[in-house]
C-alpha cells in the first residue's frame, strides 16, 4: 500500500510538471501543416525522405517568420531573417511527424505537421528590427523618363529621387517603367504598389528635349531642358498626397550626358518637393493599439492580417506580439475613432469577430 501511495504521488508531480511545460497554441509554440517538394531519387530513398522532411521543416519556420515581418523590412532585415532563422530550422521545431508522403511525377511530395517555436522566432525578428532601423516607410518609385522621342531605360530621374529622399525615414523600392496608359491612369500601377506592400508609390514623368542654339552663335556644347512632374500617391485610397514640379537644364558636349543632366537636375529639384507632404501624410494617420484573441493558427493569422489589408482606411499595420493565440497589432489608419475602426472591420467581415472591449486607444476583439 505504501509503495501503491509512492507511486501515485511520483504520478500527481510528473503530471503537474508537464502541466507547467506550456507548448502548443497557448504557449509558445504553434502547430504549423507545411508541404515540400524534392526530386525523386530511387537509388537513395532513405535520404530523399529526410531532404522532403528537411525542406517541409523549413517551409514551415519561413510561413511563421512571414507573419512577424513587416512592410517597414529592408532588404537587408531579410537577408537576416534567411541567416539567423531559416538557415537554422532545427533551433525552431520542437517536434514533427509526416502526415503524407509519396511520389509526385519525378518528385517526393512531402507534409508534415510541425511544432514551430513561434514566440522565439517573433522575439528574433522584432529584436533584429528595434536595433537594425527606426521603422520605414515603403515607398514605390516608378516613372517614364524620355529624352526626345526616345524612351531613357538609364534611371536618371529615379536615381535623383532616391538621392533626395534616402535621408528620409523610408524605404525606397524600385518600380517600373512606366508607359503613357500608366501616367494617364496611374491606379493599376497604384494597385501593384500596395500588393507590393507600398504606402505610397511615386509616379514621375519627365522628357528633355534639346534647346536650339540662338542664331549666328556657335558653341561646342549641347544644351537639354527638361521638365519633371512627380506626383506621391496613397495606394489605400488613390489620393494624390504630394505633387512636385521642375523644369532644369544640362550642358555637355555630348548629347546624352547633356540630356541625362537635365533630367537628374529637374527631378532632384521636384523630389525636393515631396517630402514635407508625405511627411505630414506619414503623420496623419492614427495609432490604434488591436488585440485579436483565439486565433488558435498561424494559418487564421494570416486570414487575419489579409482582412487588415483590404481595409483602405488601414494605412499600414504591424504585428508587435503573438503568444496564447493572441495577436496584437499596431494599426495606423485614416479613423478617426476606435469604435470606427471596429465597426468597419465587423462590417465588412462580421462572420470573424466578437468586440470584447473598446478604450480610446485599444480595442479588443475575439476571433469566431
Amino acid at each position: 500500500m505504501k509503495k501503491l501511495l509512492i507511486c501515485l504521488l511520483g504520478a500527481l508531480t510528473l503530471a503537474s510538471a508537464c502541466s507547467s511545460i506550456r507548448i502548443g497554441p497557448k504557449g509558445e509554440g504553434e502547430y504549423v501543416t507545411a508541404e515540400s517538394l524534392v526530386p525523386y531519387d530511387e537509388r537513395n530513398l532513405r535520404q530523399m525522405k529526410k531532404d522532403g522532411e528537411l525542406a517541409a521543416q523549413k517551409a514551415a519556420v519561413e510561413k511563421v517568420a512571414g507573419v512577424f515581418i513587416s512592410s517597414a523590412t529592408t532588404v537587408e532585415q531579410a537577408q537576416l531573417v534567411e541567416d539567423k532563422i531559416v538557415s537554422k530550422t532545427a533551433g525552431f521545431i520542437r517536434k514533427s511527424h509526416v502526415q503524407k508522403a509519396y511520389r509526385k511525377g519525378d518528385d517526393w511530395y512531402t507534409k508534415i505537421k510541425a511544432m514551430v517555436l513561434v514566440k522565439d522566432i517573433g522575439a528574433i525578428i522584432k529584436q533584429s528590427e528595434e536595433n537594425a532601423f527606426a521603422k520605414k516607410t515603403t515607398i514605390l518609385v516608378t516613372s517614364r523618363e524620355t529624352v526626345g522621342e526616345e524612351i531613357s531605360l538609364t534611371q536618371d530621374c529615379k536615381q535623383a529621387i532616391y538621392r533626395v529622399l534616402k535621408e528620409q525615414p523610408y524605404n525606397l523600392v524600385n518600380g517600373d517603367n512606366l508607359s503613357q496608359n500608366n501616367i494617364e491612369n496611374p491606379n493599376p500601377t497604384i494597385d501593384k504598389a500596395r500588393g507590393e506592400g507600398a504606402r505610397f508609390v511615386i509616379v514621375a514623368d519627365v522628357e528633355s528635349n534639346p534647346l536650339a542654339a540662338l542664331p549666328g552663335t556657335t558653341s561646342p556644347f549641347k544644351s537639354y531642358r527638361a521638365r519633371a512632374k512627380l506626383n506621391a500617391y496613397a495606394t489605400n485610397n488613390y489620393a494624390v498626397v504630394a505633387e512636385g514640379a521642375q523644369q532644369q537644364s544640362g550642358l555637355d558636349p555630348l548629347d546624352n550626358i547633356a540630356a541625362q543632366k537635365s533630367i537628374s537636375a529637374a527631378c532632384e529639384a521636384a523630389a525636393k518637393q515631396l517630402v514635407e507632404p508625405i511627411n505630414d501624410a506619414i503623420n496623419s494617420a492614427k495609432v490604434y493599439n488591436v488585440t485579436i484573441k483565439n486565433i488558435n493558427t498561424i494559418e487564421r493569422l494570416k486570414q487575419v492580417q489579409d482582412i487588415l489589408r483590404t481595409l483602405r482606411e488601414i494605412e499600414d499595420f504591424n504585428l508587435v506580439r503573438y503568444a496564447n493565440s493572441a495577436a496584437q497589432f499596431d494599426i495606423s489608419a485614416n479613423i478617426a475613432t476606435p469604435e470606427e475602426l471596429t465597426a468597419k472591420m465587423i462590417r465588412k467581415y462580421n462572420i470573424y469577430f466578437t468586440v470584447v472591449s473598446i478604450t480610446p486607444n485599444a480595442v479588443i476583439m475575439s476571433f469566431n
